[in-house]
């Protein structure tokens, strides 16, 4: 017994390209395996702990504008020495490899634009560094190191680089896949000390060491922290030899193991110092884990002491330090984002006591096991390394509205509960304006700073000039000129009124605390001439709002628009008229606008050539066939007129038009090929509603595939083919007569042949206007060479033999005169 299973087209495509993508995954994937032990004993041989990272293959599409990038993510673990990124790209079966670039950044999605396109005047790109690899779908790994990354994490975009503007029809052509598979090995350093920070000034933590070549320490700084001072003191070379009093190089940074090769690296040589104490003053970061790196010469072993001190800005309140309701204070709320488990590093066992509860000391050992704690027990005569140049600070409160992205942040309401507009900021010291970015849901939109000079400041005896910074981590001033080496400036002032209000967009802002500090100057007329201000405040106004693309809009040639990929939610601009960049403001390769009205013109007017086919139609009595056409021609001309850039009208959804355009050009083939089946009305009608079914369900599934227009076409065909066999073999003779095969039939077939051709094979996005509206014309001109002769009431039809008796109850309409009726 055999058992035969036919699948149809669709069914064995789908089934075909499973195939295809379960045989190129597992050659990746052994690839894969083969390149990644080799990465791994690389690693595990400098040391460390080596951990991994695998992201599945995903599809990445070609780029035509920021929506077409896929991204993914990776979360970097803490103390990473070494990440290291291996990709592998492949394509469908029968498809040649093509060029897939891939972006690397860390804590936001990466800015860039691949078609060199320019950015938007006042956009902050650059701001973080952004990694680039080119790699083939060829299954060929590429590598990518990156040295002492950053915890927490990290967004690449892949796409696919294709310059090719060619429209290829589905079906016609092999459907070309690129799947992009991303491993990454991880070295994590295990060996880091963890360093008590003096808060209090009654404490004195000195922590001993013997370092010999390198030795890692981290610390932890809360909020409102001023600044870092570091002292290392006490050295003793253990080895003998002539060598300075403290041969010890200090690297410090933030969040990360310092990296000696970075620009984010303070690096501090003790060799150099005169004295006997080591010190190293650092703005630090709040809330974050700081990192130092103490190096040797090779082979030497020093012993040292160091201690941290941390200065604060807030006496009274507001940082974990001194928050605790029972006034007591764990190691583990001191990092509160981390549990000290059997997994972190090892902590110096200190215990530090106030004086009225010298008793009261807690020590939790792992015998007992729990992880060590380090208690703090601060009471109110307790005081705090106060920092004397501390700036006046202002806490942004954030107001989040609806919709992704849509945020902006005030002053704290004042006594009444009302939130202040204006801003009076001192001359004598720089003001600090500080707000906080979430990580995932803030980064996806343009985060935009505006800033001005109240119109209302009195301008008689000079003008005023106020400089900012706006950079995230670490605070920054402005120096003399107005600049700031590390974040962004901005420079407003009163010499004319453009000049009063400046703006800054910032796209995919990264999470985490924002800075904006404010120094104002005085000046008589040229900015040069500084003179000392009248008053001791200057007022502002000022403005941080989010909003998705370019503070909601794309300007008048690009639409904004929300996209979800690997999850994420991102906003981009989509241009059109050949208009492009960030926020379609490129015009470099922009359209003309009399080839867009052109395009719009040629387009729907095209359409019009349905109109003697339709005349045609109804004059030979072909009254369906006149409904379909009109159909056909109305939602062609209306979803073209919807589907244009700039001079556009919509009747109503794009996808209801679109579905009506493909469904009625598809019926409209079939309604003529049954037309020219001069078959008996019953039948007649029959095709007509299975037909009209049929075509809908196919249009409905894939309305773009091939076999959605073939199948209809050929079914029909079949039909009248038959028809035209069954009506030679009755008739003796030649059907349909000759002067509408060489009149009719052949001027229509060469039409039609030539409209499907240009279709399928010459469509690009340069010329599709031109190309498309070819493919109306002859598509219409096609069906009015193409319908049959007008129907007349001729005799009666016989569905049986010639010699059987007829049936009187059925009526026929002929398609010629001279045809003999049957008897």
């Amino acid at each position: 017994m055999v058992c035969r299973v036919w699948l149809g087209p669709g069914v064995a495509l789908t089934l075909a390209r499973a195939l295809t993508l379960a045989l190129t995954l597992a050659l990746t994937l052994a690839l894969a395996h083969h390149t990644l032990s080799a990465d791994t004993h690389h690693l595990r041989d400098e040391g460390g702990k080596v951990l991994y990272e695998v992201l599945a293959g995903r599809q990445v599409y070609v780029y035509r504008s920021y929506k077409d990038v896929q991204i993914f993510h990776f979360s970097v673990p803490a103390h990473v020495s070494m990440a290291l990124y291996n990709f592998t790209a492949n394509d469908s079966l029968a498809c040649d490899p093509r060029s897939i670039t891939v972006f690397l950044q860390a804590e936001s999605y990466p800015v860039v634009n691949p078609d060199g396109a320019e950015y938007p005047p006042r956009l902050w790109v650059n701001r973080s560094q952004v990694y680039e690899v080119q790699l083939l779908s060829d299954l060929s790994p590429s590598y990518l190191s990156v040295p002492y990354p950053v915890a927490g994490d990290w967004f690449m975009v892949a796409f696919i680089n294709e310059t090719s503007n060619r429209i290829t029809q589905a079906g016609l052509f092999p459907s070309c896949h690129s799947w992009l598979q991303t491993e990454v090995t991880y070295r994590q350093e295990e060996n880091i000390v963890n360093i008590v920070p003096e808060i209090h000034s009654h404490q004195e933590i000195q922590l001993y060491q013997q370092v010999e070549e390198s030795q890692y320490y981290r610390f932890y700084v809360p909020l409102s922290t001023w600044l870092v001072v570091v002292n290392i003191s006490n050295c003793v070379i253990l080895n003998d030899g002539d060598m300075p009093s403290c041969p010890v190089t200090v690297a410090f940074r933030t969040r990360a193991l310092p990296n000696l090769n970075s620009t984010n690296t303070v690096i501090h040589k003790c060799e150099d110092v005169i004295g006997d104490t080591c010190t190293i003053e650092v703005d630090p970061e709040e809330d974050a884990w700081h990192y130092l790196k103490l190096t040797t010469p090779t082979g030497m072993s020093v012993q040292l002491s160091m201690a941290v001190k941390l200065f604060l800005c807030d006496a009274l309140g507001g940082n974990i330090y001194h928050s605790m309701s029972g006034g007591k204070m764990t190691m583990n709320q001191l990092s509160p984002e981390e549990s000290l488990g059997a997994g972190s590093p090892p902590f110096v066992n200190l215990s530090i006591s106030d004086a009225d509860d010298t008793n009261n000391i807690s020590f939790v050992t792992k015998e007992q096991g729990l992880p060590h704690r380090i208690l703090f027990m601060p009471t109110q005569n307790t005081k705090q390394h106060i920092a004397e140049n501390c700036w006046p600070r202002h806490n942004l409160v954030k107001k989040t509205f609806g919709g992704n992205f849509v945020f902006e942040y005030d002053l704290p309401p004042d006594e009444n509960g009302s939130v202040p507009l204006l801003l009076n900021i001192t001359s004598a010291s720089p003001t600090l304006l500080a707000f906080h970015l979430e990580p995932i849901i803030d980064i996806g939109g343009t985060l935009s700073v505006e800033l001005a000079i109240s119109p209302y400041m009195n301008v008689s005896k000079h003008n005023f000039s106020v400089a900012g910074c706006v950079a995230l981590g670490l605070r920054e001033e402005p120096d003399a000129s107005g600049q700031c080496s590390r974040g962004h400036s901005l420079l407003v002032n009163t010499s004319t009124q453009n000049d009063a209000v400046t703006v800054l967009l910032i796209p995919f802002p990264e999470p985490g605390s924002w800075y904006l500090t404010l120094t104002p100057t005085c000046y008589l007329i040229n900015a040069s001439e500084v003179v000392e201000c009248s008053v001791n405040e200057v007022t502002v106004v000022f403005s941080v709002t989010s909003a998705s693309c370019l503070q909601g809009k794309c300007g008048r040639y690009g639409s904004c628009v929300q996209y979800i990929s690997g999850g994420f939610i991102f906003s981009t601009c989509v241009c059109d008229a050949g208009y492009r960049g960030w926020g379609c403001t490129d015009s470099s390769q922009a359209t003309p606008n009399w080839k867009l009205l052109l395009a719009t013109l040629l387009l729907t007017l095209s359409n019009l050539f349905f109109l003697p086919a339709i005349i045609l139609a109804v004059k030979r009595r072909y009254f369906s066939e006149a409904i379909v056409y009109a159909f056909t021609m109305v939602f062609s001309t209306f979803y073209h007129a919807c589907d244009q850039e700039t001079y556009n009208f919509c009747l109503m959804r794009l996808s209801v038009m679109q579905f009506c355009d493909f469904y009625s050009a598809i019926f409209s083939f079939w309604v003529t090929l049954i037309a020219m089946a001069d078959l008996p009305y019953s039948l007649y009608s029959f095709l007509h509603v299975a037909g009209a079914l049929i075509v809908a369900l196919g249009v409905e599934y894939d309305r773009t595939g091939l076999w959605v227009f073939v199948v209809p076409s050929a079914s029909a065909f079949f039909i009248m083919t038959s028809s035209w066999i069954w009506h030679c073999k009755y008739q003796h003779g030649c059907y349909p007569a000759k002067q509408y095969w060489l009149t009719c039939l052949l001027p229509g077939v060469l039409l039609a042949v030539t409209g499907l051709i240009c279709y399928a094979f010459f469509e690009t996005h340069d010329n599709y206007y031109y190309v498309h509206s070819l493919w109306h014309a002859t598509m219409a001109l096609a069906i009015l060479c193409l319908l049959p002769p007008r129907r007349e009431k001729n005799g009666f039809f016989s569905e049986t033999h010639p010699s059987s008796q007829p049936d009187l109850n059925l009526v026929v309409y002929r398609s010629t005169p001279e045809h003999v009726p049957l008897p």
